[in-house]
């Protein structure tokens, strides 16, 4: 048999075997992806496990496969440099970190000041305030907007570049009916803010994510890769006011929401994988919220991983 029938036969097979234990979930038609793109996780995936050992945590998401880690600003109580050591000796590339915003307007150098120490490439604004979201408060909204900017030049001239990571929220019109998304891109150069875009939020949004990221095309380097499960229509968003239940699904009275491993949900996470590729995507970044699917936070991560063995792109 030639080489590379029995290779393309091999991994169907085990896209079969690895999507059997996601109910309701066809198995993926196998794409041929032009390349690999780098794999990392962001931690806040595995934040429990960190807490209570951050040395073997970070070895076994190296031993899973992971080529990088995107950290959250939270290395409970290791410094900076002895963090950086560890990602070293492991062979993980810190890519990227997640800074609260509030820690970069108080004291943006002591921010670049540490991220230059942990070596990363991408800085991340992670979450907008509620007090500063589109459809609560636009002129607040925008000073905000205005502020990433003032905070993009700075971190560029110090050699990093800042990215955008949205949620749902973002996707609501402002008063000149100007997507809230858009309009944080269009206020500010792309030398100064480029996006990270959370497939998750987009798609649960109602937004096309392929379409969206394809108008953000040379300005997406980093994507979450994020999967979940919506049944009915959640009142509220699943991140904010919805309480956990003890499976770690998310509901209220309209549906149920509940965070996914990859391929294991509702996003077409092939399509988007490949576009990402098309529009110069530089790393896929998992990440899952919470467990789920009976699954700890590292066996989830790890779930991740088989799935995209599965694609032939880890």
């Amino acid at each position: 048999m030639n080489k590379n029938v029995f290779k393309y036969l091999m991994v169907a097979a085990l896209s079969v075997l690895l999507l059997a234990g996601c109910a309701g979930k066809k198995a993926p038609e196998v794409t041929k992806f032009p390349k690999k793109l780098p794999v990392g996780v962001q931690l806040y995936s595995v934040r429990t496990d960190l807490e209570a050992d951050f040395y073997g945590t970070l070895k076994q998401i190296r031993e899973m496969g992971y080529a990088g880690v995107e950290f959250y600003g939270e290395y409970y109580g290791n410094s900076v440099a002895q963090v950086k050591r560890w990602c070293t000796e492991l062979g993980l590339i810190p890519f990227s970190n997640h800074v609260p915003f509030q820690q970069m307007i108080d004291d943006v150098d002591k921010v670049i000041e540490e991220n230059t120490i942990l070596g990363v490439q991408y800085i991340v604004f992670p979450y907008m305030d509620e007090a500063s979201r589109p459809g609560i408060n636009p002129e607040q909204f925008k000073e905000t907007v205005a502020k990433l900017g003032e905070i993009g030049a700075k971190v560029r001239e110090a050699g990093f570049q800042l990215l955008y990571h949205n949620h749902d929220f973002e996707f609501v019109a402002l008063p000149d009916g100007t997507l809230g998304y858009d309009a944080i891109f269009s206020n500010n150069s792309r030398e100064n803010l480029q996006n990270e875009l959370d497939v998750c939020w987009c798609d649960y949004a109602g937004h096309d994510i392929c379409e969206t990221l394809e108008r953000y095309k040379g300005g997406v380097p980093v994507v979450h890769l994020k999967d979940y499960k919506l049944e009915g229509h959640l009142s509220s968003a699943p991140y904010a006011l919805i309480g956990i239940t003890t499976d770690n699904s998310m509901k209220d009275e309209g549906g149920s929401f509940e965070y996914r491993p990859l391929g294991c949900g509702q996003v077409d996470m092939e399509k988007v994988i490949l576009k990402s590729m098309e529009i110069g995507t530089q790393w896929l970044c998992v990440e899952q919220d919470e467990p789920s699917m009976g699954l700890s936070r590292l066996q989830g991560v790890a779930k991740s991983v088989e799935y995209l063995r599965a694609l032939d792109l880890m």
